[in-house]
C-alpha cells in the first residue's frame, strides 16, 4: 500500500483480545505523554496500566462498544474505542437520541501517516452504521491541531466547543 510517498506493509484492523492488553497500555501511555503538555489535568503516563483497559472494556459493555486494534506482524500500531449506544437524555434543549462516540484513538508515532488512523476511523464508522447510528462523534483537545485536521479531513465538523479559563 502506498500513501503519501511511503511504501508500507499491510496491517489489519481487528477486535481487541486479552493478549493485547500490554500493548494497548503502552499505546495509552504514549497518547497521554503526547496530550499531557496540552492540558494540566491528565494523569502522568506512567500511572496508566491495565486498569485503563478495564475501564474501556466497562464503557464498551455499558454502551455497546468495542476496542479495535491495528496490527502488523503481531505489533499493535494503534487502537480505537467505539461506543455505539451513547444517549442524549433530552433533559436540556434537545430531544433524546442515541449516537456513537469514538472514545479513544491513537496511532503510535512510528506508524503515523500510513493510513492507520483513517482505517481505524472507517472501522469505527462501520460499527456505528451496523448499530443503526446516524451520528458519530469524536472528542479532541483543542490544541491538538494535527488530530483536528485529520478528523476534519475524515468528515467530522465542529459541533460543540467547551472553552476553559484557568483560575490561578
Amino acid at each position: 500500500m502506498a500513501r503519501r510517498g511511503r511504501i508500507t506493509r499491510p496491517f489489519t484492523i481487528r477486535e481487541y483480545r486479552d493478549s493485547d492488553e500490554a500493548q494497548v497500555v503502552e499505546l495509552a501511555r504514549e497518547l497521554q505523554a503526547f496530550e499531557s503538555p496540552l492540558y494540566k489535568w491528565g494523569k502522568p503516563p506512567e500511572d496508566f496500566g491495565p486498569w485503563y483497559v478495564e475501564e474501556a472494556r466497562k464503557w464498551c459493555a455499558k454502551d455497546e462498544g468495542v476496542i479495535l486494534v491495528a496490527e502488523r506482524a503481531k505489533e499493535l500500531l494503534g487502537y480505537a474505542t467505539i461506543l455505539t449506544k451513547c444517549e442524549s437524555d433530552g433533559t436540556s434543549d434537545e430531544i433524546a437520541y442515541t449516537y456513537a462516540h469514538v472514545a479513544d484513538l491513537i496511532v503510535t508515532k512510528s506508524a503515523r501517516r500510513q493510513g492507520i488512523g483513517e482505517a481505524l476511523l472507517k472501522a469505527c464508522e462501520k460499527e456505528a452504521r451496523a448499530k443503526g447510528r446516524k451520528i458519530l462523534r469524536i472528542g479532541v483537545l483543542s490544541r491538538n491541531e494535527g488530530a483536528i485536521a485529520a478528523y476534519q479531513d475524515f468528515g467530522f465538523a465542529p459541533y460543540l466547543q467547551t472553552l476553559e479559563k484557568i483560575l490561578e
